[in-house]
């Protein structure tokens, strides 16, 4: 369940792969439920780990699919997502806290961008969902050249073109559109 065993770092490494349904994630669980993203295919998690001191780096590679709405249309697709990250994993030092007034601020794991982890493994549920959640897309579109809803009537421009009337049919104004005027010469 994505968890790292520290005792099965050899000196080559660790290679993971696994497949994981995202429903065991809290966070993409969560993302389910309020935002209506459905992940359609498990998540597939490719990544390798290396010793480097006490610290464990981290890198691979995360593929899934979900169906989101379209931000013009509103019609449901299907979107591959990948994320490639990196990350370092060092253990959780207590916090200490200093003897007396200091200017020196000591930052924890979790402000650094680094995981920690206490014992003898690292779970990688919430760096996994975080890097799928950074590879969502903020306007997600069908396909590039979308043409969306018509603000009048909200039929799908992909389809078919509406049957609305065109502002300039009811505009008297509309006349002059096609007025041309003389050129003025110097």
């Amino acid at each position: 369940m994505l968890c790292i065993h520290l005792g099965s770092i050899t000196e080559d490494g660790l290679e993971v792969n696994e497949q994981v349904a995202a429903t065991t994630f809290p966070l993409l669980d969560d993302l389910a439920q309020k935002e209506g993203i459905l992940f359609v295919k498990p998540i597939e998690v490719r990544l390798q780990a290396f010793f480097a001191g006490e610290s464990v780096r981290i890198g691979g590679r995360i593929a899934s699919a979900v169906r989101l709405a379209c931000s013009r249309c509103l019609t449901s697709f299907d979107l591959d997502i990948t994320s490639e990250f990196s990350a370092t994993a060092v253990p959780d030092l207590p916090v200490q806290l200093p003897d007396g007034p200091s200017d020196e601020i000591e930052l924890v794991a979790h402000e650094m961008d680094v995981i920690s982890y206490t014992g003898n493994s690292i779970d990688l549920r919430d760096e996994v969902s975080q890097q799928l959640i950074t590879a969502l897309p903020f306007n997600p579109l069908c396909k590039p050249e979308c043409r969306g809803l018509c603000c009048r009537c909200g039929a799908n421009l992909n389809h078919s073109a509406c049957q609305c009337i065109s502002a300039d049919e009811g505009n008297p104004f509309a006349v002059l559109k096609g007025l041309s005027l003389p050129t003025k010469k110097d």
